[in-house]
């Protein structure tokens, strides 16, 4: 992917972390449809080169380190975000002071992947926070391990309806693009996963349970954050 394309790409993003609501759901819907149609562009031309014995794109490494009391959360929704998108293969680490997330994949998708997960944990943290400020009252008996737990729980939820959007987004977008694109990404995905198999990483530590309430209600502000595809073309 171009730098002129991840650029626009990036100041959609930004543009949707400082917007209102109705704006920010266009401005990162249209972000996200780029991101994959472009995924799949260079996923052909890095195949054509590779079939006339030139050098293919390189596969690296993102680095991104969460911290703060939601560190683990916010993580998990990248690596969420990653496994949707289908190109990047996340690995997951503690550090001390905060969370590691390790995303692997072409250097194009790795980097958008990165791009994406910033900009959708500003706006998870901004969703959480508006969801609170409404349900902090139900809550007002609970200790206040119980309620990070339903704040943990919202962000949780969060993640898994943004990848449910962006993995059925995707589907719909292989589909337009035609015969073969299923089997190129594919291919690119198993160049990544025998890369990945060199490497090691320590598992992080299991998760406690989830508040379900607020779990659902992350997971409806996680599906909602960009549908609006009516709303904004993509280019």
């Amino acid at each position: 992917m171009s730098e002129t394309k991840l650029d626009l790409i990036a100041k959609l993003l930004a543009k949707a972390e400082s917007t209102t609501p109705e704006e920010a759901e266009a401005l990162t819907e249209h972000a996200e449809r780029l991101m994959v149609k472009y995924g799949i562009e260079q996923a052909r031309i890095d195949e054509r080169r590779g079939r006339l014995g030139q050098e293919r794109e390189e596969i690296i490494t993102e680095r991104i380190v969460f911290t703060g009391t939601y560190a683990r959360d916010l993580r998990d929704l990248g690596a969420a975000v990653a496994l949707a998108l289908g190109s990047v293969r996340p690995m997951q680490a503690e550090h001390r002071g905060g969370s590691i997330l390790y995303l692997v994949g072409y250097a194009s998708d790795a980097q958008q992947a990165r791009v994406l997960t910033e900009s959708l944990q500003v706006q998870a943290m901004v969703a959480m926070r508006a969801w609170w400020a409404v349900h902090r009252d139900r809550y007002r008996p609970f200790s206040e391990g119980d309620k990070r737990r339903a704040r943990s729980s919202f962000i949780r939820g969060f993640a898994n309806g943004v990848s449910g959007r962006i993995g059925e987004s995707r589907r719909a977008l292989i589909e337009e693009a035609g015969t073969g694109a299923e089997l190129v990404l594919s291919s690119r995905r198993e160049r990544v996963d025998a890369y990945v198999d060199t490497l090691s990483t320590r598992r992080a530590r299991s998760r406690q349970g989830a508040d379900v309430g607020a779990y659902m209600h992350g997971h409806r502000s996680g599906r909602e954050v960009q549908t609006a595809e009516r709303a904004m073309t993509p280019g």
